[in-house]
């Protein structure tokens, strides 16, 4: 195998964006990247950082609360989820839990309350026995509920799953039993909410007797909810994101717990309900992490964003700690260039890189501005063709750069924009929005 070769695959490698960076001696993620790699301060100037206002607003609290944390994939969320959680072990003495919630619920399909409880409190659950070990004599949350469907709940249609491993199993791969669960426990909720309640008061008892800590504040980051989208025809796609709406707009009092601190991620559409949302949860507002901080300001009506040098550079600087010997593959002016038409989104920056990089062997080093350009137009096809009623829409935020949502009806479709990158989050000062870099002349052409 050439030189050039094994140099191309070490960068390519290096560029691994599903991986998110890891922190602390205890790493709350297993195969997480080294902190070292870290760049401080990517989403905003340094002067707010909406992770320390998080961790600031639990370590004041004296009771526990729960709190709303939102953004897209790509914005580096599990990894800023992460250093919210070191920060609130190793500053503040908190015992911190993270769970995956894509690791017990499919995110493409409808969610309500009860299927959401269970999979929250089972993953808990599970991560205090990883910790500490099974508390002897005492069933484990799924066991608890999968004893409970036996006695309360009846399932005509479909049998219940075999016993507590099953049934953790059967929420996340059969949507036939999820949506007869659903139906099913909609006259038991009142009841579930109890007994989550009971469970997750006795975990923390026992965490803090464990640690010789009575007063010791027990968290719970639940990450990847933001990731709910349908699949298939608009109407599957609106049912799903309705879904996450009234989970989190109507059930708000049932996603407390006492002594229990849990973080949720939301959708980032659900900022639409920031005003009403907000003041249902601990902290009285959504927790927003936007793109990266590539643009000087939010711009007049009608003109485009200006760049920001700085946040531009720390996209670079991102690169060198990964791969330092970038350089060879690209220009300083070729970096900047992707990291521009990103959008400030990590996961489209680092891919392109990686489609460019995968280039080198064939067409050798330097790699040409036109490998580049075939890049942008790979991550630019995903989002083709565009709606003309979609391009309207985007063409009138590329002009206002706000969310121009008439009505919470639009809600879903401004959903369906966001989840697809066609729109962008950016906040400096104030939030405001812009399309894709990769799709402005299209935008233009349809707005014209």
């Amino acid at each position: 195998m050439s030189e050039l070769r094994n140099r191309a695959k070490q960068f390519y490698n290096q560029l691994d964006f599903d991986r998110p960076i890891a922190f602390g001696d205890e790493p709350l993620v297993q195969n997480g990247l080294s902190d070292t790699l870290y760049v401080k301060s990517i989403h905003g100037t340094g002067e707010r950082d909406s992770v320390q206002e998080l961790a600031n607003q639990i370590d004041f609290a004296d009771s526990a609360g729960a709190y709303l944390f939102t953004g897209n994939r790509g914005t580096g969320k599990t990894t800023e989820l992460l250093r919210l959680g070191e920060i609130l072990r190793s500053n503040y003495g908190c015992e911190v839990f993270y769970a995956d919630m894509s690791d017990y619920l499919n995110m493409s399909q409808r969610i309500e309350i009860s299927d959401f409880l269970i999979s929250i409190l089972g993953a808990f659950s599970e991560k205090v026995g990883e910790r500490f070990g099974e508390d002897p004599g005492k069933p484990g949350f799924f066991e608890r509920v999968w004893s409970f469907l036996q006695t309360e709940v009846s399932f005509t249609e479909i049998k219940l799953p075999a016993g507590p491993v099953e049934l953790k199993a059967a929420l996340h791969e059969n949507p036939t039993f999820r949506f007869a669960l659903q139906r099913g426990m909609r006259g038991n909720v009142e009841q579930l909410v109890k007994q989550s309640r009971e469970f997750a008061l006795e975990a923390v008892l026992r965490i803090r007797k464990l640690r010789g800590d009575d007063n010791r504040k027990v968290v719970l980051i639940v990450d990847s909810v933001e990731r709910l989208r349908g699949v298939g025809d608009v109407s599957d796609v609106h049912e799903v994101f309705k879904s996450a709406e009234t989970l989190f707009a109507a059930h708000a009092d049932k996603l407390r717990f006492t002594g229990l601190s849990v973080v949720y991620t939301v959708p980032p559409y659900l900022q639409a309900l920031a005003g009403a949302l907000g003041a249902s949860y601990a902290g009285g507002r959504i927790y927003a992490l936007p793109s990266v901080h590539i643009y000087q300001g939010k711009p007049e009506p009608g003109q485009r964003p200006l760049p920001y040098a700085d946040g531009l550079n720390k996209l670079v600087t991102i690169i060198d700690k990964r791969y330092p010997h970038w350089h060879d593959f690209f220009s300083r002016g070729q970096l900047l260039r992707l990291a521009q038409n990103s959008g400030g989104d990590l996961r489209d920056f680092f891919r392109m890189l990686r489609l460019a990089v995968t280039r080198s062997p064939e067409a050798g080093l330097p790699l040409s501005d036109m490998i580049l350009s075939d890049a942008e137009d790979a991550v630019r096809g995903d989002m083709l063709p565009i709606a003309k009623d979609d391009g309207a829409w985007l063409a009138r935020v590329t002009d206002s750069h706000s969310a121009e949502l008439d009505s919470l009806g639009g809600l879903p479709d401004f959903a369906r924009l966001q989840q697809g990158k066609y729109l962008l989050h950016y906040r400096n000062g104030e939030d405001w929005y812009d399309v894709h870099p990769l799709l402005r002349e299209e935008i233009k052409l349809l707005g014209a």
